[in-house]
C-alpha cells in the first residue's frame, strides 16, 4: 500500500522550534522568523463528490506562521465545523519561516453535492483568514482523483485511535509497597529459553481477563494434543498462573496492555513445558476485623488525545503526540467519569498542556461550566497545573473542560482526574482495591456469573471462592468480607476478553555466538521471501548473510514488544559476540512515527527506526540503531528499503543487480550537480568544490535553479542517467527548493531505468522516511520503476549547510580516490570527519543497500 495523504485526522510532520542557527529547510529556521509576517496563498483548492462524501484537497503556494486549518461546511442551517481537530499547517512543521508547495486533504463523509466549504487558516497571532467559497464537482469514484475510495476514508475515520482512556488505582501506601514488592522482575534468560521453542504469542492491548480457545491455539500452530497440565504461560520471562478449561478447551488469564511511545501491546507466550504449569488456585477469604463498610476507593482517570505529532519537543524517550489546539477561540474537551462518590468532599484535576508559540501562555478553564482557574506557562514548555475541586463540580458521565487561550497557542497533552470511586462495575468488570479490615460491596454486574481475583501477586493471581452473589432488580453484586487490603479484579462472564492477536512463535536463537554473517538482513515477516532472494544474491558473490525476522528480535530483546531499542540491542550483541560479526545491516520494511496507528490508516512501523532528538527536532535515525557508544556514528553500515509491499522489495533488488552489472564503467557516466539559489549559502559553489574532488576525466554537469528553463534542463540531465547526482540547497520532504525546480511530481518524468543514479542530497527533510501518509522525495526516487535512484542518501531532519559540506567533501574525495568500494562504508567514513554536527550524523539516512558496489 502506498503512503497516502489523509486529513480525517491532523496531518503533521513536525513542530520545529525556532533557532539562531540557520537550518536548511525551505526558508531556514532562524531568528528572522520572529519578524516574518503571517501570510498564506493557495495554488489550488479542489472538492470532489462521488455520491457518498466530499474530498477536499488544497496546495499552498506559500505559507508563513500558519498554525493550521479549520474546515467549515456551509448549508441552509448555517456554518458547521467538520474537522474534529486542527489540520496542522507549516508552523507546526517548519516554525515561523516560509514554506512552499504543501499539500493537504480532508474527507467529509457528511458532505454532498450541494455542500459548500470555507477553509479557515489560523496563524500564530490567533488571527483567522478565510478562503473563497468552495463548491464540489462530481466524480464517479474518488480514487480517480485521490488514489483512495470513499470506503477507504470511511474506514480510516472509524479506525482512528486518537483517544486514550485509562483507569489507574491510587493504592494506599502500605498496599502499594506490598504490591510493588510482589511484582516479579523480568527474566531475560528464561524469556530466551521460552522463545527458543515453538509456541504461540498472545497479544493483549488492555487490562482484563482473557480467554483463548483451543481452536485459536490450534490455528496458531500450537499442539493442543499435548497434555494440558504441561501448558505454561510466560510474560517477560516470568511464568503466569492460568486457568485451563476441561480437556484443554481454552486457557484464561489476567492480562494488561502497554502504554509506551512505540506500542500498546503486551505479549504472553504459551508453550508446552517440561513440567506442570502454574494455575490460578482458589482461596477462601476469611473475615478479619469488624463490619465497617468501605464505600469507595481512590482512582485516577486519564484522558489523552493523540491527533498531532510534534517533532520540535525535545523530550527524549517521551512520545511527541498531543491533542486539540487551544486558541483564543476556545475549545471544549469531553471526558467521561463513572461511579463518582459524591459524598467525598474533594477531588483533583491535573491538566497538562504543551505550549507551541513563542510567547508566554495563559489559558482560562471552565469545568462543567464553572470557573476552574487558569494555567500559565513559558514558550515551548510542558505546562502542568493541579486543581483541587469540590467533588460536586464533577459529573457522572460526560464532563466538559473548556480551554480558552488569553495568550499563546498550546496543545492538549492530558487531563487526569483523581476521585473517590464507588465499587460499581463498568461494562461488567471492575479493577479495584479493598481497604484494611473493611468490607466492600461490589455491584453493577448484569448476571450472577461473577468471579473475583486477588491480584496482589499479579503473576500468581488467585480466585476467591466463598462469595455469595446478591441480586437487586437485575443488578448483581457480591460482598467481600473484611480482610487485609488487596488489589483485585472482578469480572462477569460476558466481559471476558478476546486477545488482540494469537500467532505462532517461531523458535529463534539470535542470542548465541554461533552465527556468521557479514550482512544481516532484518525484515518484516511479510517480506521474508524477498529478503532471502536478496541474501541469495549476495551469497552468490561469496558474502555470508543471515536473514532475521524482526519479530524474533522483539522476542529475544524486548519480550515480544515492538521496539527500536530491541533492534539496537540485538545489533550490539551480534557485533560484539557473533563468531562473524556483521559489517552491513539492511532493514527491509517501512518505518513510521505513528507506531501506535493513532491516525487509523494502518500500522506501518514495520521495522522501526529510532526516534532521536537532534539540534532542531526529533526525527528518525537508522544510524542510531548501530551507534553503540552514543557518539552519533554507526559502528555498522546501515541501509533501508522502506517497503510496504513485496513489489517494492523486488524492484529495489532488481535496481541493485542492474546497477552493479555495469558498475565497472561507473564514473564514465558522469556526475550531475543541481543547486539552489544562493539563499543563505552559495550552493552552486558547494557543488563546484565537490566536483573538483572527482577524477578530472569524469563528465560533470551543473544545473542551478536560477538558469533559464532550469526544471526542463534538470529533468533532461537526470534522464541521461549520471552515475552520481548531488543536490545542494534548501528543501523539504517533497521538493528541492520549490515545485518549479524539482519535486515528487517530477519523478514520474524520469526515464533512466537503464542507467540508475546514486543520489546524494545536501538539503533538509528529503529523506524523511517516517512520515506515515506520504513518501518522501528520496523514497519515491528509490521506488519508481522508470528510473530514479538505486540508492538515496539524504537527511530525515533539519540540518545546516556548513556541516553538510564537511561530510560531503569527505564522501566525494573518497569516491574520487576509489579506495572504498561499498556505499555504506563511504557513508560511515564520511561522517567520521564531523566534529559536532549530531544532527547531520544521526539524520543522514541511506535508503538502499549499504553493500551497493560503487566501483
Amino acid at each position: 500500500m502506498k503512503k497516502i495523504i489523509v486529513a480525517v485526522f491532523t496531518v503533521v510532520l513536525s513542530l520545529l522550534v525556532n533557532s539562531s542557527v540557520p537550518a536548511q529547510n525551505i526558508g531556514s529556521v532562524n531568528e528572522n522568523s520572529k519578524t516574518q509576517k503571517s501570510s498564506i496563498k493557495y495554488n489550488f483548492i479542489n472538492a470532489f463528490y462521488d455520491g457518498r462524501g466530499v474530498y477536499l484537497q488544497w496546495q499552498t503556494e506559500y505559507e508563513t506562521k500558519n498554525v493550521g486549518f479549520f474546515l467549515y461546511r456551509i448549508s441552509d442551517s448555517g456554518k458547521e465545523l467538520v474537522n474534529p481537530s486542527l489540520i496542522a499547517g507549516s508552523y507546526l512543521q517548519v516554525g515561523g519561516e516560509r514554506s512552499t508547495g504543501k499539500n493537504y486533504g480532508f474527507y467529509d463523509a457528511d458532505g454532498d453535492f450541494n455542500s459548500q466549504y470555507i477553509i479557515e487558516s489560523l496563524n500564530t497571532e490567533n488571527s483567522r483568514i478565510n478562503s473563497s467559497l468552495i463548491t464540489p464537482e462530481y466524480v464517479g469514484d474518488l480514487s480517480e482523483v485521490t488514489n483512495n475510495s470513499s470506503d477507504f476514508y470511511a474506514k480510516v475515520k472509524s479506525q482512528s485511535r486518537s483517544k486514550i482512556e485509562q483507569n489507574n488505582l491510587n493504592l494506599p501506601k502500605d498496599l502499594r509497597l506490598e504490591y510493588e514488592s510482589n511484582q516479579s522482575v523480568t527474566d531475560t534468560e528464561m524469556q530466551r529459553a521460552v522463545v527458543a521453542q515453538a509456541g504461540v504469542k498472545i497479544g493483549v492491548k488492555k487490562e482484563g481477563f482473557y480467554r483463548v480457545s483451543r481452536a485459536e491455539l490450534q490455528a496458531a500452530g500450537f499442539d493442543v494434543n499435548v497434555n494440558s497440565n504441561m501448558w505454561q504461560l510466560f510474560l517477560k520471562g516470568v511464568e503466569q498462573s492460568i486457568i485451563v478449561g476441561g480437556s484443554g478447551d481454552y486457557i484464561e488469564f489476567y492480562g494488561k496492555g502497554l502504554d509506551t511511545a512505540e506500542s500498546d501491546t503486551s505479549f504472553y507466550y504459551l508453550i508446552a513445558g517440561s513440567e506442570n504449569g502454574k494455575r490460578i488456585n482458589p482461596i477462601t477469604l476469611r473475615s478479619i476485623g469488624g463490619r465497617v463498610l468501605a464505600k469507595n476507593y481512590n482512582q485516577t482517570f486519564v484522558y489523552k488525545e493523540r491527533t498531532i505529532y510534534s517533532s520540535s519537543i525535545l523530550n527524549g524517550e517521551t512520545e511527541n503526540w498531543f491533542g486539540r489546539v487551544v486558541t483564543t477561540g476556545g475549545t471544549t474537551a469531553t471526558f467521561n467519569l463513572n461511579a463518582v462518590d459524591f459524598n467525598s468532599s474533594e477531588s483533583v484535576l491535573k491538566l497538562n498542556l504543551q505550549s507551541v508559540t513563542l510567547e508566554s501562555h495563559q489559558v482560562n478553564l471552565l469545568l462543567n461550566g464553572q470557573e476552574l482557574g487558569q494555567v500559565i506557562g513559558n514558550p515551548r514548555q510542558l505546562i502542568s497545573k493541579e486543581f483541587k475541586v469540590p467533588t460536586q463540580m464533577l459529573r457522572e458521565g460526560a464532563n466538559t473542560l473548556k480551554l480558552t487561550a488569553v495568550t499563546g497557542i498550546s496543545v492538549l497533552e492530558s487531563i487526569r482526574t483523581s476521585f473517590s470511586r464507588r465499587y460499581t462495575a463498568q461494562q461488567n468488570q471492575l479493577s479495584f482495591y479493598t481497604q484494611n479490615y473493611k468490607t466492600a460491596n461490589l455491584d453493577g454486574f448484569s448476571s450472577a456469573n461473577i468471579r473475583v481475583f486477588d491480584l496482589t501477586y499479579s503473576n500468581n493471581p488467585t480466585i476467591i471462592t466463598n462469595l455469595n452473589v446478591q441480586s437487586n432488580s437485575g443488578n448483581y453484586g457480591v460482598t467481600l468480607p473484611s480482610h487485609r487490603g488487596r488489589v483485585m479484579f472482578a469480572v462477569e462472564d460476558s466481559a471476558i476478553l478476546s486477545a488482540a492477536s494469537v500467532t505462532p512463535n517461531n523458535a529463534s536463537n539470535l542470542s548465541t555466538p554461533a552465527h556468521n554473517a557479514n550482512l544481516v538482513i532484518i525484515s518484516h515477516k511479510n517480506f521474508l521471501t524477498q529478503a532471502e532472494n536478496w541474501a541469495n544474491y549476495r551469497r552468490s558473490q561469496g558474502v555470508s548473510v543471515e536473514v532475521v525476522d524482526v519479530e524474533d528480535v522483539y522476542d529475544e530483546y524486548s519480550f515480544g514488544v515492538l521496539s527500536s531499542l530491541a533492534i539496537r540491542s540485538f545489533l550490539q550483541y551480534a557485533k560484539n559476540s557473533w563468531q562473524t560479526p556483521p559489517k552491513y545491516i539492511l532493514l527491509i520494511g517501512d518505518s513510521s512515527y505513528d507506531s501506535r496507528d493513532y491516525y487509523g490508516i494502518g500500522n506501518f512501523n514495520l521495522v522501526p527506526t529510532k526516534l532521536v532528538d537532534t539540534i532542531y527536532s526529533e526525527t528518525g535515525s537508522d544510524d542510531s540503531l548501530a551507534d553503540f557508544n552514543n557518539d552519533g556514528l554507526a559502528e555498522i553500515a546501515v541501509g533501508r528499503i522502506p517497503a510496504r509491499n513485496v513489489q517494492v522489495v523486488t524492484d529495489a533488488l532488481a535496481k541493485v543487480t542492474n546497477f552493479e552489472s555495469s558498475v565497472s564503467q561507473s564514473m564514465t557516466r558522469g556526475a550531475l550537480f543541481a543547486s539552489d539559489l544562493p539563499n543563505g549559502y552559495d550552493f552552486d559553489a558547494v557543488n563546484r568544490r565537490l566536483a573538483n574532488l572527482l577524477p578530472a576525466a569524469t563528465p560533470k554537469v551543473f544545473v542551478n535553479r536560477g538558469m533559464a528553463n532550469s526544471q526542463t534542463v534538470l529533468i533532461n540531465e537526470l534522464n541521461k542517467g549520471n552515475f552520481l547526482v548531488n543536490y545542494a540547497g534548501h528543501g523539504n520532504l517533497a521538493v528541492w527548493a520549490s515545485t518549479d525546480f524539482f519535486g515528487k511530481s517530477n519523478v514520474p518524468q524520469l526515464t533512466n531505468a537503464g542507467n540508475l543514479s546514486v543520489f546524494t542530497m545536501l538539503s533538509c527533510l528529503n529523506g524523511y522516511f517516517i512520515e506515515p501518509q506520504e513518501d518522501s522525495l528520496s523514497e519515491l526516487l528509490l521506488k519508481t520503476n522508470n528510473g530514479g535512484a538505486v540508492a538515496a542518501w539524504s537527511s530525515s531532519g533539519l540540518t545546516t549547510a556548513d556541516v553538510q559540506e564537511i561530510m560531503a567533501t569527505r564522501f566525494y574525495s573518497q569516491i574520487g580516490a576509489g579506495n572504498i568500494t561499498r556505499l555504506g562504508d563511504l557513508i560511515n567514513d564520511a561522517k567520521t570527519v564531523i566534529g559536532g554536527g549530531r544532527d547531520v550524523k544521526l539524520s543522514w539516512t541511506l535508503l538502499g543497500d549499504p553493500m551497493l558496489k560503487m566501483k
